[in-house]
């Protein structure tokens, strides 16, 4: 029985190692010329305070992620990546 748990606590991690070194395939950096994820485009931020938060590098931009839910489109920022 310890060796079942054991093996399947192995096979556990290697899926959990194999899913995280995957993911980031899937997040490419192609919109607005490599600065934002797949068709997402940068925006100026200006006194929104979501917009400022998400700016960690500090050069006035972010990213903006539009996704739909059942209610409408909403906007999700994130920063850019400097290219």
């Amino acid at each position: 029985m310890r060796r079942i748990l054991v093996s399947l606590t192995v096979v556990a991690l290697m899926v959990v190692m194999l899913a995280m070194s995957v993911a980031p395939a899937f997040a490419a950096w192609t919109g607005e010329g490599g600065a934002c994820k797949g068709d997402d485009f940068l925006v100026t931020i200006g006194t929104f305070p979501p917009q400022v938060k998400k700016d960690k590098n500090g050069d006035g931009l972010v990213c903006d992620d539009e996704r739909r839910n059942g209610q409408g489109i909403y906007s999700f920022y994130y920063d850019n990546r400097p290219v």
